[in-house]
């Protein structure tokens, strides 16, 4: 959004986390009513990750589209979009894909097109409105913890975790439905099933380089990376601290919604006593002070993660394995230690481990100081190196910047306006002449009528035709036989 009011748009922005420095035509208002996730999740209420642990991310995730839908449409924020649209109407909305539809029904009162926004790989629920394949054979679900080289258990595994998503996810849907009514009563809005199939176009963070090529239309386009902007000045003491570690630096961080120092202490001594033994300058986004930390760990509360990524000195990264952070890792061609926790943590890791430049480390196991050990040795060896700056190349190695592509998309969408030539047909299309079953059925029919009748034919030539014959030789027989 800031890069289209950098372009000289006219842009508003309605979010929980307002713009600190907005550049001009840059318009923000804030949305009330849901908790930020800000260092909110305490690590000691995380163990492993079993297969129920799939549809109970996804209760709570259904739970957390249908909350932030209601506090959405119950903030002023809101009416204010409606009321400014009154004056100088907008001509395009870009809202988040994630966990709800109901900013759909917004665009659907406002009478013009939307584009969808998904910050990670596109959900099980995201493929049919824009008329993409729904194939769990090779492309594994947001809340799997495959690649795309799946084993049979594991293809039927994310087959199964990629039907029930999608049928879940009608509850969200459902309750859509009742919040848009009743926010707008009196007005026959459709349902937002229907509303979706009309998405002008969808920006997804990913990149096939990364996450795996995967059939596309042109209404999606990967912008993987969109986040990640030009290279900043470090502050003093971390420009000294880096260019001073000759050995090298191993960067720690579980991101902005983890707060790494509610890690359990059995696993955070482990962790440092595996630090002890390296000759690495350890950098770790700690929020609080550490009481047994060693003289090779440097402590910060916040950390310019992407520059820091890319000093030359840095030499690993340990990770939770968010996508952004994961991004800015590719980018500055770092290989990773990924320690999942929760959403799509796991599937990212085993997205790097898939292209050779991660090492998947098992939250459950950190307490035991020489697996710890044996992780990071194999983070830091000669191939995960090469095979992280060889992924790098590609994953930089683009026509346009994602920003720059990004851009041009939403912009293409406002000029052309009602054609939607980016559409797809499929995406009008029932399921069942999607996927040609209307086409099997009947083949499978007359195929079967086929089968039955030459089997019926074959029958009555083999078994019913020499036993006729019998019949007519015992005949003329008799007949001679009464002859004589």
């Amino acid at each position: 959004m800031r890069g289209l009011a950098e372009a000289g748009h006219y842009v508003t922005v309605v979010s929980y986390f307002p713009d600190s420095n907005p550049v001009n035509n840059y318009h923000d208002l804030r949305f009330e009513g849901q908790e930020i996730l800000t260092n909110a999740f305490n690590l000691e209420e995380f163990s492993g990750r079993s297969f129920k642990d799939n549809f109970q991310e996804l209760f709570e995730l259904t739970k957390w589209g249908m909350d932030s839908c209601k506090a959405a449409l119950t903030s002023p924020a809101i009416d204010e979009i409606f009321n400014i649209h009154q004056n100088d109407p907008y001509d395009l909305v870009v809202m988040e894909y994630f966990s709800t539809d109901c900013m759909a029904g917004v665009s659907w009162m406002l009478e013009i097109p939307f584009v969808g926004l998904s910050s990670c790989a596109l959900m099980p629920w995201h493929y049919a409105r824009v008329g993409l394949p729904d194939t769990p054979s090779y492309i594994p679900s947001e809340f799997s913890t495959f690649s795309q080289s799946m084993a049979f258990w594991e293809r039927a595994e994310n087959w199964i975790v990629t039907k029930a998503v999608k049928l879940l996810y009608r509850i969200v849907e459902d309750s859509d439905n009742r919040l848009l009514r009743e926010k707008f009563p009196g007005v026959a809005i459709p349902d937002v099933r229907e509303i979706v199939r009309n998405t002008s176009l969808i920006l997804v963070n990913q990149h096939y380089t990364l996450s795996g090529a995967r059939p596309l239309v042109p209404a999606v386009l990967e912008i993987g990376g969109v986040h990640i902007t030009k290279a900043k000045a470090l502050p003093p003491d971390l420009q000294s601290l880096l260019n001073e570690a000759h050995e090298g630096v191993i960067v720690v961080s579980f991101g902005s919604v983890l707060r790494a120092s509610s890690l359990p202490k059995d696993k955070r001594i482990a962790m440092i006593e595996a630090f002890k033994d390296f000759n690495h300058k350890i950098l770790w986004k700690w929020e609080t002070n550490m009481d047994d930390q060693p003289k090779n760990v440097f402590i910060k509360p916040w950390l310019p993660q992407r520059d820091v990524l890319c000093h030359g000195n840095v030499r690993l990264f340990v990770s939770h394995g968010g996508l952004l952070g994961i991004s800015e890792a590719v980018h500055c061609g770092v290989p990773v230690v990924v320690m999942p926790i929760y959403g799509d943590q796991f599937l990212n890791a085993a997205a790097l481990v898939n292209r050779g430049s991660g090492v998947r480390m098992a939250y459950e196991s950190i307490e035991n100081v020489t697996y710890v050990k044996h992780c990071i040795t194999e983070g830091l060896s000669e191939r995960k190196r090469e095979m992280a700056r060889k992924l790098s190349i590609a994953y930089r190695n683009r026509p346009q910047t994602p920003l720059e592509l990004a851009i041009w998309a939403i912009l293409n969408v406002i000029e052309n306006g009602a054609e939607r030539f980016e559409r797809s047909y499929g995406a009008a299309l029932p399921w069942i002449i999607y996927y040609s079953l209307d086409v099997i059925l009947v083949l499978a029919t007359i195929i079967g009528a086929m089968t039955i009748s030459v089997w019926y034919l074959l029958k009555y030539m083999f078994f019913k035709a020499p036993k006729q014959g019998k019949d007519l030789s015992s005949k003329k027989r008799r007949v001679k036989a009464k002859k004589l």
